[in-house]
């Protein structure tokens, strides 16, 4: 009797570390859900996966900074009765700018896809999986999340939301869910075009393959770890940081950004 596969739902699954985490766990035998706003990229990354690994991948195209988003994607998996085994709430954006300078309508789209939609999926599905009585959820934070960033204000505040929650999380769900942080830090993709934000050029030596930190936060999920930030580098910045006043570590970063 063979056990079918298991199924993993990718949010934010149509491009960079997205992408990178779905094919992780396709290479490890999932068959994938992939939601995010382009339908025409998910569908090709969906055909490239398939042929690669043999899995089945499903695409979800929807725009969970939307109200309701969330509740609706639950919805269209219940009627296909797809159920995730794994939840990788991935979908998120930023604004580097001036916190008065965010447009209203903006602001309350990252906030909705950042903090809301995440929590969501990560209620329903959590509960589901713990009275199933098993399965993961890995939670992509930032290194943002370690300390407020000016000109990065709203967007590293809901990032350290997100690494309270699940650290938090790891612990009252666990040992029957799993749920694990990841905080990336600089990556090749899309985001920082999107969030208006420049790499200067020594910080240019931390950006690492989508495909390593896919690996680490994956491992990191499996193995039940609370929360893990991809890159040697990355890790002992945070470290450092912790051992900072707060204070000096504001200062520096207001110093930075004003020569951004």
């Amino acid at each position: 009797m063979t056990t079918a596969p298991k199924l993993a739902l990718i949010t934010g699954g149509s491009s960079g570390l997205g992408v990178a985490i779905a094919g992780e766990l396709a290479r490890r035998g999932y068959d994938l859900v992939l939601t995010a706003r382009s339908e025409p990229q998910m569908r090709k990354v969906a055909a490239q996966l398939s042929a690669e690994t043999g899995v089945t991948v499903h695409i979800e195209p929807l725009d969970l900074g939307c109200p309701g988003a969330a509740a609706e994607l639950i919805g269209r998996l219940d009627w296909q009765g797809l159920a995730p085994d794994v939840l990788v709430n991935n979908a998120g954006f930023g604004m580097s700018e001036r916190f008065t300078e965010h447009s209203p309508e903006r602001l309350t789209e990252m906030l909705t896809l950042n903090i809301l939609a995440l929590t969501e999926l990560t209620h329903i599905l959590g509960r589901r999986m713990m009275a199933k009585g098993a399965g993961h959820i890995l939670l992509v934070a930032s290194l943002a999340a370690y300390a407020p960033s000016p000109m990065l204000a709203a967007y590293a505040a809901s990032k350290a939301y997100i690494l309270s929650l699940g650290e938090a999380l790891n612990i009252e769900m666990g040992p029957k869910v799993g749920v694990t942080v990841l905080s990336p830090g600089l990556m090749d993709t899309g985001f920082n075009a999107s969030a208006g934000y420049e790499t200067e050029g020594m910080l240019k030596r931390l950006v690492r393959p989508t495909s390593m930190v896919a690996r680490t936060g994956i491992d990191a999920m499996f193995l039940g770890k609370a929360s893990v930030v991809a890159g040697r580098l990355n890790r002992m910045l945070v470290l450092i940081g912790g051992l900072m006043p707060r204070s000096l570590v504001l200062r520096s970063l207001r110093r930075s950004r004003a020569r951004a």
